[in-house]
């Protein structure tokens, strides 16, 4: 996700949680760093939330998200298909986050012509079969056109729902659901009840300045070395003590990363035969 992109959502979601009434509600098919980002962004600004994460990787949640989400307070680890859950310690109950995942592998339909057919019904459906009235949904993770239907149907009047990586054909026939919506951003799309709704959300803070981010080019570099996939990037890292999911290197090669080990950029340097400059550059982001 670019810069840009992350400051839009951002935007939208503490424009949402300050014109409501009640605690924020957020749903997010697709966890990772963003989960943890957005959540701390959300309390660093004394804003009361409820947080429900959706992920059906498990490698990458146990890896990943379950370590860093239960050290925070008010968190609780839901495994659907074991039964089983974990909490973190208690807190004051204002900053609450339930991360649910499933037992099942990293998907990648563009490699492997399978993934296309994984069974994530849960993972689509399970929404839908809670409680929670939503304010924002982020559609980040797999079946995203699915994810888009069902949003629809269950939103509420002030709902906004926001699809990352939305340039790709294949979702837009699900947008015709929404009676307002945009592209925003790099590679964003939001959608809502209303116009007047998407204008609130939208609507620029005053405290927001332009901020200075980077631009990834591992994929370019790689390119330029005759590495085209990511299957033998991931040994070649572990060969140099970084040790990464195939999932994890995935991302890192079709993504922007959020945040960058030294040690995985020198551990990339080496392996490529490139300078840091060479995979980061500089550009400032417009708000």
């Amino acid at each position: 996700m670019s810069p840009r992109d992350g400051d839009l959502i951002k935007t939208i979601l503490l424009n949402s949680a300050e014109g409501s009434a009640r605690e924020l509600r957020v749903l997010e098919w697709g966890s990772g760093q963003s989960t943890l980002s957005y959540t701390q962004i959300l309390a660093a600004h004394d804003l009361a939330f409820q947080w429900l994460a959706l992920e059906y990787d498990r490698e990458y949640f146990d890896t990943f998200l379950a370590p860093a989400l239960l050290y925070r307070a008010d968190t609780v680890l839901r495994y659907v298909e074991d039964d089983r859950i974990l909490r973190g310690p208690a807190g004051e109950g204002r900053a609450r986050i339930e991360a649910v995942c499933w037992n099942r592998t990293a998907l990648r339909p563009s490699e492997r012509s399978a993934d296309r057919e994984a069974d994530l019904d849960d993972y689509v459906s399970y929404p839908a079969a809670t409680s929670h009235e939503f304010d924002a949904i982020i559609v980040d993770g797999r079946k995203r056109r699915r994810c888009l239907i069902a949003a629809a149907d269950f939103m509420e009047a002030n709902t906004v729902v926001m699809l990352h990586d939305a340039r790709h054909p294949y979702y837009h026939c699900a947008m015709d659901r929404y009676p307002a919506a945009r592209f925003i951003g790099d590679d964003m799309w939001v959608g809502a009840r209303s116009t007047a709704r998407l204008n609130e959300v939208l609507a620029e803070r005053a405290t927001m300045t332009p901020s200075l981010g980077y631009r990834w080019h591992l994929r370019g570099v790689m390119a330029k070395r005759e590495m085209f996939t990511t299957a033998e990037l991931g040994p070649l890292l572990a060969e140099r003590g970084v040790m990464l999911s195939r999932e994890q290197v995935h991302r890192l090669f079709t993504g922007v990363p959020e945040r960058l080990n030294p040690n995985l950029l020198v551990a990339l340097c080496d392996i490529l035969d490139c300078q840091v400059g060479d995979l980061i550059k500089p550009a400032r982001q417009a708000p």
